[in-house]
């Protein structure tokens, strides 16, 4: 008999509360079976229910109780306005508003956009943010819960969710982040089934060389609509490329700094499309080495899913890329995986 209370309390201790934990076992005991012990399956079906009735209440949090504060700028401020924002702040976008109402957002991923798109004629100082915010913008009201937020996200295609007050007027924001840190702190350990990476990971990772010109990664991350590139050398990884790892270059976009202006003709676009790639201005002069964060967090492809959002959470990071024994990459997992993972939660 002590030797299965053992057994019960290795199994689960790592999933329940010392107080829910004592609580069950307690519970267990005064159960009545035919023979005269437990057996460890009922005792596993039952803390199994309780496991299941806390990770349902997670999904059926509301998104006030996640939301943060949003913080937003006007239509006529610009891009720099909002460049300096994110990186004050430390965080991957920035609404657009007026008078308690949204009108756009720009994010990381946007501003990378404009440094990879746009004809370098103006500096960042010069354009304004209602020429390049994203208009598309998803709104939900305090009310709504957490597993219905990751649905909407997923098929909106969108990483935040705008929420709205009883007088329709903006009152805060929800991330990925949000629901990835809410998943590690409420959810991912009231499982008694793991979640490996592999599940869930996406095999197909974009990739630069050191050495190549920060041009490549733009194109990547624009033209997949990412935001990330892993940098690898002889296909381990060895650094990643983020919009944010961006942001301190785009101080020189447009300034025309080596006599020219920084500007990619249609000609030299039509060739970049046919893979013959002619970078020019930022695009040409910086490597992926120069920007990129060198040795990135990995993680196995045998790990739990709940290991990679502590270690988003902690670290405050959107992808890990996945490795092998022999540290070769394999894959990545993201916020968004995380995300499918908590939509697709019965």
């Amino acid at each position: 008999m002590l030797t299965l209370w053992l057994k019960i309390c290795t199994n689960v201790s790592k999933y329940l509360s010392n107080e829910l934990l004592v609580s069950t076992l307690v519970h267990c005991t005064t159960a009545k079976t035919n023979s005269s012990y437990i057996k460890l399956p009922i005792i596993c079906t039952y803390i199994g229910e309780i496991l299941n009735q806390n990770a349902l209440k997670y999904t059926r949090l509301k998104i006030a109780e996640v939301s943060n504060k949003v913080i937003t700028l006007e239509p006529e401020n610009t891009l720099l306005d909002a460049r300096n924002t994110l990186l004050r702040y430390n965080i991957s976008r920035i609404v657009v508003a007026r008078n308690g109402k949204a009108l756009g957002i720009v994010t990381e991923k946007d501003i990378s956009r404009t440094l990879y798109t746009e004809p370098q004629h103006r500096q960042f100082k010069e354009i304004r943010l209602d020429e390049v915010m994203n208009k598309n913008l998803i709104e939900v009201s305090e009310e709504k819960e957490l597993k219905s937020c990751a649905k909407l996200m997923l098929e909106h295609n969108v990483s935040s969710l705008l929420v709205l007050g009883e007088d329709r007027l903006l009152k805060g924001i929800v991330t990925k982040s949000d629901l990835v840190d809410s998943y590690a702190m409420h959810y991912a350990n009231r499982k008694l089934v793991e979640d490996p990476v592999q599940k869930y990971m996406t095999k197909k990772v974009l990739t630069v060389d050191p050495d190549e010109p920060i041009h490549m990664a733009l194109m990547l991350m624009t033209d997949n609509k990412v935001s990330r590139v892993v940098v690898t050398k002889n296909q381990k990884p060895v650094g990643i490329i983020t919009g944010r790892d961006l942001l301190p270059i785009s101080l020189l976009f447009g300034t025309g700094i080596n006599g020219h202006q920084w500007h990619v003709s249609k000609q030299a676009e039509a060739r970049r499309r046919e893979q013959i790639l002619i970078p020019s201005g930022i695009k040409a002069i910086f490597l992926a080495m120069d920007v990129m964060k060198y040795d990135p967090i990995t993680i196995t492809s045998d790990s739990d899913l709940s290991e990679a959002a502590h270690i988003m959470k902690r670290n405050r990071i959107s992808g890990i890329p996945v490795v092998d024994s022999d540290n070769i990459l394999s894959g990545i997992i993201t916020k968004t995986d995380i995300v499918r993972r908590l939509a697709s939660d019965n």
